[in-house]
């Protein structure tokens, strides 16, 4: 049997706090298509996984 592990999700202002930048430019990264975010009922929130891959600059394998 084997176990999986749950994503973690962080909020929009938590990612902001700890690159440095303001909600708003996480925002609008996440707009822009540079950070992939879920909607949970209202809320925005980021799998951390997927903040790990934005910080490095990566998008998952595309060429930049």
């Amino acid at each position: 049997m084997t176990v999986q592990t749950l994503p973690t999700f962080s909020p929009v202002s938590a990612v902001a706090k700890r690159s440095g930048l303001s909600e708003w430019t996480v925002r609008q990264e996440i707009k822009k298509g540079n950070l992939r975010a879920r909607r949970i009922g209202r809320c925005v929130r980021i799998v951390d996984e997927d903040e790990a891959r934005w910080v490095r600059g990566t998008d998952g394998g595309e060429a930049s």
